[in-house]
């Protein structure tokens, strides 16, 4: 990929996200990467409440505000993207917005049964926006006219009753709070209107000692005990301030988590990108993964790409066995109810994961360093919980190089029995057939072992039974590089992509570690984009002495070409290249190297290997 493709994604994104006029040094035109802040913390994550946090697993996350009334529309017209942004896509002047105020009365809010909902659901802690970038606050403030009761029908604050209805059920609370970005604040961060006359980046300070700091100040005083603060959008905020909401929070109450999004290299955990379900085990102590129930964050009558009970558990799991927290978000109608799909989503995917509580809540990551094709793992001590997320056609499950005997295997379900053999290092588990059980949204089969698992061997496993994915996430690159392309799609959905690129030299070469518990023959298929410039490129595909050469194509997207409006994303064509040997079990290498190299070469999302039969 060009280089210059990463520069010009990068100012259309932004072009299209942040307001570019009255931007001071603090608020400089930026990424999304640069808005969230470091993820590398610059403390150990030694905080005590990190307990609880790498406990519990799940969370509700709660985006509400006046853009959920709007709903994605304003003045008649519906805008798709960040539902919580529409004051930026629809460009509405400040003091419009502020007297829209007047039409936002949430009087079908339940906070006793939205709490029942989170606990049905399985989540342990709820996180709700205190204050958006939009400046309202959803709670009673005394410094602010812009407030739930003050500047609409509703005289009632929400926050404390949902505190109350949180202490009742023993359900942990924390709150989001924007503390750089303030729309309608004239010395907040990305103000939307014209500044003051004689304003310098300096009055920020004004903003944060006039606003931030009380704010902060109300939320951990007046509703009890606080698990968490999620900040957000640091953006280029200078650090100091960070560092002094650090002191404050841990003043006022010691036993707060505080994220990463706080910025300057503070927080107590890592908040990953928005909605990123990490491949490969992040390199971070403590971390959480935050995601939607649909696409949308705030409520958006447009969207109805809910998400199933299963894909719910499936990625609760995924993010749990890399060794994450799973903040899962649904997003209020104005009025205070929530729509009907995600309610039902939550309650039937809630009763798979109480039922299997036991290999999700104060479970540790798996042994693995990534998942399987059929499923993933977590783990407690000498148990092993395989979740299945797909039965396997022959019924029959193999792992290898556990470094342990099993002594029982067993269906998390019933408890009954599950027939097992144990040949060396791989172990093959007998599931029999699917057909005429009753099985639940994802089968949970139990392992105890004579000791906990010792993976020595941490390459990935071809087990000769179902098909595996080598991702660009899971290979080593020399001459070429890793690269993580992020993108919005169409209702403010973010998207993570993984690829390996810029191949520097037709000496370049990306390897995958494979350990190959039957040896034979594999249909091999790629995945890839292409510029143009790069089509026609010779590749070969190795595994020791056995190869496949291949050429590549353009794949319908040319960096060099001007964008056009909307979110920029590349084509990936999915192509197979044959069948190749490998004639040896065990430990294995597969390589990937430009035979002829055309421009930077292909960016290679993926190589899948195929039982040939």
């Amino acid at each position: 990929m060009k280089d210059t493709f990463y520069l010009r994604l990068s100012a259309l994104l932004m072009a299209l996200l942040l307001n570019a006029s009255t931007l001071s040094a603090v608020e400089k035109e930026q990424g999304m990467d640069e808005m969230w802040g470091e993820e590398k913390l610059s403390i150990q994550a030694t905080h005590p409440s990190l307990k609880w946090f790498t406990e519990d697993k799940y969370a509700m996350f709660i985006h509400w505000g006046l853009y959920s009334q709007m709903a994605g529309v304003w003045n008649g017209q519906t805008y798709y993207g960040i539902g919580e942004w529409i004051m930026h896509m629809a460009e509405i002047p400040v003091q419009e917005y502020m007297d829209y105020a007047k039409n936002f009365n949430p009087d079908q809010f339940d906070a006793v049964g939205l709490v029942k909902l989170a606990k049905a659901a399985g989540m342990k802690t709820i996180v709700i926006t205190a204050k958006h970038h939009e400046g309202f606050a959803m709670f009673d403030s005394q410094v602010s006219d812009f407030t739930i009761t003050k500047a609409t029908p509703y005289d009632r604050d929400l926050m404390k009753e949902l505190a109350d209805a949180c202490q009742a059920e023993g359900m942990r609370l924390g709150f989001y709070y924007s503390q750089n970005q303030d729309w309608t604040e004239p010395y907040g961060g990305k103000y939307k209107g014209e500044r003051p006359a004689g304003y310098t980046p300096d009055d920020f300070n004004i903003y944060f000692e006039q606003k931030v700091i009380p704010q902060v100040t109300e939320l951990l005083t007046n509703y009890g005990p606080i698990a968490l603060i999620w900040f957000d959008t640091p953006g280029g905020m200078p650090k100091e301030y960070s560092a002094r909401l650090v002191d404050l929070v841990q003043g006022l109450q010691p036993d707060c988590l505080i994220n990463s999004r706080i910025g300057g290299g503070y927080g107590d955990y890592v908040s990953l990108g928005d909605m990123q379900i990490p491949i490969v085990r992040p390199k971070v102590d403590a971390w959480e993964t935050v995601d939607t129930t649909n696409d949308s964050w705030s409520y958006a009558w447009y969207d109805q790409n809910w998400k199933s009970p299963k894909a719910i558990c499936e990625r609760l799991v995924r993010v749990v066995a890399r060794g994450g927290s799973y903040m899962l978000n649904v997003g209020p109608k104005g009025d205070g109810s929530l729509p009907e799909q995600a309610v039902e989503s939550l309650t039937k995917s809630g009763e798979w994961i109480r039922a299997h509580g036991e290999a999700i809540y104060g479970a540790d990551a798996s042994p693995f360093d990534q998942g399987f094709s059929w499923g993933d793992i977590t783990t407690k001590g000498q148990e092993l919980y395989l979740h299945v997320f797909e039965w396997p056609q022959a019924g029959v499950l193999r792992i290898a190089d556990l470094g342990a005997k099993v002594v029982q295997a067993s269906l998390l379900q019933d408890a009954s029995a599950v027939d097992f053999t144990q040949d060396g290092s791989i172990l093959e588990l007998n599931l029999g057939s699917k057909v005429g059980r009753d099985l639940p949204l994802i089968s949970v089969v139990k392992l105890i072992l004579d000791q906990p698992a010792q993976v020595t061997n941490p390459a990935t496993q071809i087990d000769g039974l179902t098909p595996v994915t080598l991702l660009a996430e899971m290979a080593t690159t020399e001459g070429c590089k890793h690269s993580d392309y992020r993108w919005m799609e169409k209702f403010g959905e973010w998207k993570h992509d993984y690829f390996i690129g810029r191949w520097g030299s037709e000496d370049a070469v990306a390897t995958w570690d494979i350990n190959v518990l039957e040896a034979g023959d594999y249909l091999v298929s790629i995945e890839y984009s292409s510029e143009n410039d790069a089509a026609g490129s010779e590749w070969v595909l190795s595994c020791g002495d056995e190869s496949i050469t291949f050429v590549t194509f353009e794949s319908g997207f040319d960096s060099t070409k001007s964008f056009q409006p909307g979110p920029p994303r590349y084509r990936n064509l999915s192509v197979s290249l044959g069948v190749l040997n490998i004639p040896n079990a065990g430990l294995n290498q597969l390589q990937v190297t430009p035979r002829l190299l055309k421009g930077k070469g292909i960016g290679l999302k993926g190589i899948r290997i195929e039982p040939y039969r």
